[in-house]
């Protein structure tokens, strides 16, 4: 097979696709590790979060992660507080953990990186992770993502504070990665 090979693909988000994600917000371990909303969400909280993304592209854009040999969403893809002045955005990524280390993470994140500095001319992508969330780094990292420091306790999960990694990847950095890659 190919390095090149596509498994999944990026595409726009339907009102429908609320049905499949306000599940998985509501999966514990998904909570646990996506450091946004850490309550329990109802399906009208979810479409009323599908209707304020679906009706703009900034400052937010969402894709949803949609597996090629099925059709299936298997999670998002988000470039958050797109900032066209500085020409920069925050990166985040929600994968269905039914779907987790079949690699599709890093394909989406790939691919979100391709659009947003290709598509959207974005020189530095940035994005918040967990210091105790390894395999989340691990993937950011082989994206090409290097980290610019750390938010001491910043967040308080399961009945601690947590220190939160700031990592980024720049523009010119991503061109130079191996092409085979995306």
């Amino acid at each position: 097979m190919s390095t090149n090979a596509r498994h999944i693909r990026l595409r726009a988000l339907t009102l429908e696709d609320a049905l499949v994600t306000w599940q998985w917000r509501n999966q514990d371990e998904i909570r646990n590790d996506f450091s946004g909303h850490p309550f329990p969400v109802n399906y009208e909280q979810e479409k009323e979060w599908y209707l304020k993304i679906l009706g703009s592209n900034i400052p937010t854009t969402a894709f949803g992660i949609e597996i090629v040999s099925s059709s299936q969403l298997a999670g998002m893809t988000f470039l958050k507080n797109i900032n066209q002045l500085h020409r920069q955005a925050e990166f985040a990524i929600l994968v269905d953990k039914a779907q987790s280390g079949k690699g599709y993470g890093k394909e989406a994140c790939m691919q979100t990186l391709q659009f947003a500095f290709s598509n959207l001319g974005l020189h530095r992508i940035f994005l918040k992770v967990r210091k105790d969330n390894t395999a989340a780094i691990k993937v950011y990292t082989a994206c090409g993502f290097t980290e610019e420091g750390v938010l001491r306790e910043d967040v308080y999960k399961q009945g601690e504070f947590k220190d939160v990694l700031i990592m980024s990847i720049l523009s010119y950095e991503f061109q130079i990665l191996d092409r085979g890659k995306l």
